[in-house]
């Protein structure tokens, strides 16, 4: 969504000018009227026309200080957003199922509706799957637990992404990450241990908890882990709790907390959940207007599925 010069033939003058200042923001300092000319391939008067149609419409006021530019004073951010004629805001989230994520979701959906922003969601398995997805533009946001963004984006700034730490709790809620096992099943000699070679949290947390030294690791898709140790496939496992319409002692599985100090430390680590965009992008500002402190309280919340708008990321991939 950020916006290239290369991209403007593409869009009024009045939408390029709307999303250079949303990217800008609150004193940002506007392109000459030349850029816009040579961006556009317009005359100065149609710039300034279309910059007058944005100002008496009370999208924006800008200043001018004379040989300093052209400054963003204020805005109405629904105004201004509905003007720069932006597509839905993307949201890429993990596997369906995560309530935790569902409530982050929710939570930014409303909080952005105050501005009549539209907001679709995706889904896909892996954090790195999601960040090469985020890479090709197939997402405008990605959500990802802290663990992850601290395994993967070390170099955010450098690679132009802006993050967004939602809170302790927001990605893996207090007591959601459980070990699975058999209800009375006595293993044998070694444990046979469920691993997500798609999920980074996963793996560590499952060595963590399981030393390699003492298991074999065979891989699960750890949503799908309880189901793996009903049909031995594996002896256990470690599973992020979703909601589930049957108990899973009715049907002879027995879960208990993580227990080892190396896997209860990781856990605090990555327990938040981290929003990224690309700074250069709206909606990187989109993201700026956030009550971040809302947002955390409305994440705790249940969401309510009808808020929501779904979508399926394998259509928007090439």
């Amino acid at each position: 969504m950020t916006v290239f010069s290369q991209d403007a033939k593409q869009l009024s003058p009045v939408a390029f000018i709307a999303r250079t200042i949303i990217t800008l923001g609150i004193a940002g300092r506007l392109p000459t009227t030349s850029w816009f000319q040579e961006a556009l391939e317009i005359g100065s008067g149609t710039v300034q026309k279309a910059l007058q149609e944005l100002k008496s419409s009370g999208a924006v006021a800008l200043v001018s200080r004379g040989h300093q530019g052209t400054f963003v004073v204020s805005w109405d951010f629904a105004l201004l957003w509905d003007a720069a004629r932006l597509p839905p805001v993307h949201m890429l989230l993990p596997p369906r199922g995560s309530q935790e994520a569902t409530r982050v979701a929710a939570a930014l959906v409303q909080q952005c509706s105050q501005w009549d922003v539209v907001t679709t969601l995706g889904y896909l398995r892996g954090a790195r799957s999601r960040l090469a997805a985020f890479d090709e533009g197939a997402a405008d946001i990605v959500l990802l637990s802290s663990g992850s963004a601290q395994m993967l984006l070390g170099d955010a700034a450098t690679r132009g992404y802006e993050m967004f730490d939602v809170g302790a709790g927001s990605y893996y809620r207090p007591g959601s990450l459980v070990v699975v096992e058999q209800h009375g099943e006595k293993p044998g000699d070694r444990l046979r241990v469920g691993i997500d070679y798609h999920s980074s949290d996963h793996q560590r947390l499952t060595r963590a908890q399981f030393p390699e030294q003492t298991c074999d690791y065979i891989e699960v898709d750890f949503t799908l882990l309880p189901r793996a140790v009903f049909l031995g496939q594996i002896d256990t496992g470690i599973w992020h709790q979703e909601e589930s319409l049957i108990p899973l002692d009715k049907v002879g599985l027995n879960i208990h907390p993580l227990d080892t100090p190396e896997a209860l430390h990781m856990v605090e680590n990555i327990s938040s959940a981290v929003l990224v965009v690309r700074s250069s992008s709206p909606v990187a500002r989109l993201l700026h207007q956030l009550d971040m402190d809302t947002l955390r309280q409305q994440s705790a919340l249940t969401p309510d599925p009808s808020h929501l708008c779904f979508s399926d990321i394998s259509a928007r991939l090439p």
